[in-house]
């Protein structure tokens, strides 16, 4: 039969291993009590302090006292002695406690006096939990008392805002009333704004039509006369002066025939507003050496008169914002009919800008910038969609719905 007998070493490392078992017991032990909310703190700290002399080296001269506050607790043979270890806390609000263990008989020096530094190490472990369950009730109990002022406040403030809500639920009638009485202003706005627009295009081509017919064709009667004159008096000496005449009297003409276009063009009443724009896109390429494509797409069909002054308008605005501000070389203009509506985009190639709403560059000195297109676009109960990124060109899309036959 064998014999086992275990050496020095594993003799002491069996110790050190049963000491560290009776810390970790007692680890456990203090986390469960102070996680049972049905204990009083009392009763809690009693236990904990006849717990902690068996996780000691030396429990038969072990005793122990747990105070925080007014709180205390102690074991039955607790009297401080020379040989004490103490671990000190505090809540956030101020108040103090303290872990003390005693040791009755004197013993020899370990690490911190009599004892070991794993004590000392399970001494703070347990002030570190007893802080964290006192700051805990001490949260507790100001989030209740916080609770019971809040609810008051709760009620004086629902008292109020009833009170308040009353006034706003007055004020917010009387805003609607107001706001609805704005969108009939605006709507009438917008009304008399396009019959304003209208009114002064029909003026205009009055205007366009009395040079056409009268002093356009006054003109080509005295060009006319005066070519007959030359004729007549083709030796009195005066041919210079009359061939001065005709060139002065051509130049008029060709004047007026561009003034009558200017003011009124003829091809948007008698060809419609595709031809009209493709004679716009000359005019500018002409003038400006802005180069200017034109493409139209879908079934053509009749336009409403006061939308297709509208459409050409606003394409020639645009145009000339293109002109004056883009800096751009080119630019595409795109009819596109589709089912009951009309839908028209003019695209740059130039600088772009920052789109920070109704601006468009600048609005124009004649009035009729983005935001006044804008506005009658709407009135038809269009829509105007911007899309612009700097450097890179801009491109503005006016979409109009028609309710004639195609």
């Amino acid at each position: 039969m064998n014999n086992f007998s275990s050496t020095p070493t594993e003799g002491i490392l069996l110790h050190d291993l049963s000491e560290r078992v009776k810390e970790l017991t007692l680890l456990h032990k203090t986390a469960r009590l102070l996680h049972d909310e049905k204990r009083s703190p009392e009763e809690l700290i009693r236990e904990i302090v006849d717990s902690i002399p068996v996780a000691w080296q030396y429990p038969e001269i072990t005793t122990a006292r747990i105070r925080f506050g007014e709180l205390c607790q102690q074991s039955g043979n607790f009297k401080e002695s020379q040989w004490i270890q103490t671990a000190k806390f505090n809540i956030q609000s101020g108040e103090e406690g303290a872990i003390e263990v005693c040791y009755l008989a004197e013993k020899d020096n370990a690490v911190d006096g009599p004892f070991l530094a794993e004590e000392r190490e399970l001494i703070n472990s347990l002030a570190d939990m007893l802080r964290a369950y006192f700051q805990r009730q001490a949260d507790d109990e100001a989030l209740q008392r916080a609770y019971g002022s809040l609810e008051q406040q709760v009620r004086d403030r629902t008292t109020e805002l009833n009170e308040i809500n009353a006034a706003l639920r007055e004020e917010i009638t009387e805003h609607l009333k107001a706001q609805e009485r704005i969108e009939a202003y605006q709507v009438q706005l917008r009304k008399m704004a396009s019959e304003l627009s209208l009114a002064e295009e029909r003026e205009r081509r009055i205007i366009a039509s009395d040079l056409h017919d009268h002093i356009g064709q006054a003109l080509a009667f005295i060009k006319m006369k005066m070519t007959e004159f030359k004729g007549n008096s083709i030796f009195c000496g005066q041919e210079e002066s009359i061939d001065e005449i005709l060139r002065l009297i051509n130049q008029t003409i060709t004047y007026t025939r561009s003034l009558t276009f200017e003011i009124s063009s003829p091809v948007l009443y008698e060809l419609g507003i595709g031809p009209a724009i493709d004679w716009l896109a000359e005019t500018f390429n002409a003038k400006h050496k802005l180069k200017i494509s034109v493409k139209e797409t879908g079934h053509v069909f009749n336009l409403p008169e006061e939308i297709k002054i509208v459409i050409f308008k606003s394409v020639r605005e645009l145009l000339v914002n293109v002109v004056k501000h883009a800096n751009a070389s080119k630019a595409d203009i795109v009819l596109n009919w589709i089912d009951h509506a009309i839908e028209i985009s003019v695209h740059d190639d130039g600088d772009g800008f920052l789109h920070t709403g109704d601006d468009y560059y600048n609005v124009a000195s004649s009035g009729f910038g983005l935001f006044s297109i804008r506005e009658r676009v709407t009135h038809f109960g269009g829509d105007t969609i911007i899309e612009s990124i700097q450097n890179q060109g801009s491109c503005i899309i006016l979409k109009v719905p028609i309710e004639n036959e195609k």
